[in-house]
């Protein structure tokens, strides 16, 4: 006798499919939201702290028509930095390309009352591109590239992207000396934070530097370099754009190298001995960074020391080649800021699979006996951000703190409580080198340090970002009592009595910006908080 099925039953049955196929589609949503790239670019009206007079409409613009001679890409409207909080109307945008572009658009200022500020990528999270009803000289047109190959010695207009860069170099068998650790900044943003990345050595950008030519407020454009115009030299890098308009720079280049890439797992108290006895001062040592845990079983303690050795064999250099796999890092980064199963996968992936995914040769390619991962310098140092970009309502934050190398253990104690405390999303510290430094005014290393790279996450509300606003302020009090300082391109959370502590050569800076500018044409945010 044949069974039938009740109507009853085949609807628990269709039920069930449909709940089943419903969560299939939910997860399919949430996949796709991590791992695909953004359609468009990421906006936000959420401004903070919070600040209404910057978002009203500039009315400068119905009163000064704009110069024929300069080329406007925008006439009013808004401008926003990386951290999408920070959304404020300005004057308008100048797209130059020339030297006589800048001169003009500073022209234009003077005679209309106008201040100035140059942008490329806008990565400083503080307004150090722009202020309100503002004039913006967008730089990243202005980007001529001349190369001296016999004494390795490139010439770049600083609206030039180390990206940029890096393509151009690749095929004459040399590589920049020292760079950001992501190659989407130009060369000028670069210069006027005094940036650092994965080469230890240097560590900053400033030892790199021939010589660079900057366009003052008059209108004058002077030659500086450790003999010529000394001082305005040694503040106008690390300046933050106040003293002038850098124009174009010499940079020091070297050779490109075949490394073998290897990877050391250490408690972090372990970390600063390791590197003095292992990586500091060794010459055979190309590059050099570290990355702390974020998983919960072992937060903020297992330490990654990445180094990349000079290869003793005849390895031939490969051609650089583009990034894969970022589909992959996009999901497993995004994943990771969604709790502590999101960071556990995040650094087993780290640990496991990426020496596997990596663009290395294998053994066979390379003919060799060395264990490990065999890379170019170009290649380790290329990497273009396509990774992070994602189309979430959210925004990362990044901070920087420079410690004393002996106090690394207090500081990351320090660092696991706040986090912890506050409720901070914190899902990347990386660990770079910098060195003393005696070039740049608003000096962050008066020592050799460690620089302790910080990534944060956060919605689009207000009380995520009091959150992260009161990490802030801790974490500077943390490092400031530790001897160390902190970075100056990121959110302005930090008081005067802070900025002062950290950099006593501050107001030395602020007077010599009065002399160079006493007009105080070139200005941004930073300079309006905290130089007036």
């Amino acid at each position: 006798m044949q069974k039938t099925t009740s109507p009853s039953r085949r609807r628990r049955w269709l039920i069930a499919l449909l709940f089943v196929a419903s969560l299939i589609a939910v997860a399919a949503k949430k996949f796709f939201d991590y791992a695909a790239p953004p359609s468009k670019e990421k906006e936000s009206d959420f401004v903070y702290p919070p600040n209404t007079d910057q978002t009203k409409p500039t009315t400068l613009v119905l009163q000064v028509p704009p110069a024929a001679q300069v080329p406007f890409e925008q006439v009013g409207g808004y401008i926003n930095d990386a951290s999408h909080l920070n959304k404020t109307a300005v004057y308008g945008i100048v797209k130059v390309s020339t030297v006589e572009d800048i001169q003009n658009a500073v022209q234009f200022a003077r005679e209309h009352k106008l201040k100035v500020t140059a942008a490329g990528s806008r990565h400083s999270m503080g307004g150090h591109t722009f202020v309100k009803d503002g004039l913006v000289l967008d730089m990243r047109g202005f980007n001529q590239v001349r190369l001296d190959k016999r004494n390795k010695i490139l010439n770049v207009e600083t609206g030039a992207t180390w990206k940029q860069l890096q393509l151009y170099l690749d095929p004459y068998g040399l590589s920049v000396k020292a760079m950001q650790s992501i190659n989407i900044f130009t060369v000028g943003g670069t210069l006027s934070v005094n940036a650092h990345g994965i080469a230890h050595n240097p560590g900053q950008i400033a030892p790199t530097v021939r010589s660079f030519r900057i366009l003052l407020s008059n209108g004058e454009i002077r030659n500086c370099s450790p003999t010529e115009n000394v001082e305005l030299f040694h503040h106008a890098l690390g300046g933050y754009g106040l003293m002038g308009i850098i124009l174009d720079v010499d940079l020091d280049v070297v050779e490109n190298e075949m490394y073998v890439w290897k990877t050391h797992y250490m408690d972090y108290k372990d970390f600063a001995d390791y590197y003095r006895k292992n990586v500091d001062g060794d010459a055979g040592i190309g590059l050099a960074y570290g990355r702390l845990s974020m998983s919960p079983s072992t937060f903020l303690q297992e330490t990654a020391i990445h180094t990349y050795e000079k290869s003793h064999t005849q390895v031939p250099v490969v051609p650089l080649k583009l990034p894969g796999y970022v589909w992959l890092d996009r999901f497993i980064i995004n994943f990771s800021k969604t709790g502590g199963f999101g960071r556990r996968v995040r650094w087993m992936a780290e640990k496991y699979a990426e020496p596997r995914l990596h663009n290395c040769l294998s053994r066979n390619q390379a003919m060799s006996r060395e264990e490990g991962c065999f890379v170019s310098r170009n290649q380790e140092m290329y990497d273009s951000m396509d990774y992070l970009e994602n189309r979430l309502r959210d925004t990362d934050i990044l901070q920087e703190y420079f410690i004393p190398r002996e106090k690394m253990p207090q500081f990351v104690d320090g660092l696991r409580a706040i986090v912890k405390d506050d409720g901070a999303n914190l899902i990347n510290v990386t660990i770079r080198i910098v060195h003393k430094d005696d070039i740049t005014t608003l000096n962050y290393a008066k020592q050799d340090m460690f620089a302790y790279v910080l990534y944060f996450n956060q919605r689009f509300n207000e009380r995520e970002s009091q959150i992260l606003q009161k990490t802030t302020t801790d974490l500077i009090d943390l490092a400031i009592g530790l001897d160390g300082t902190y970075y100056l391109p990121y959110q302005l959370f930090y008081s005067k009595d802070q900025l002062r502590r950290a950099y006593p050569r501050i107001d030395e800076f602020f007077a010599a910006k009065k002399t160079y500018d006493p007009d105080e044409l070139f200005t941004n945010k930073f300079y309006e908080k905290y130089g007036k």
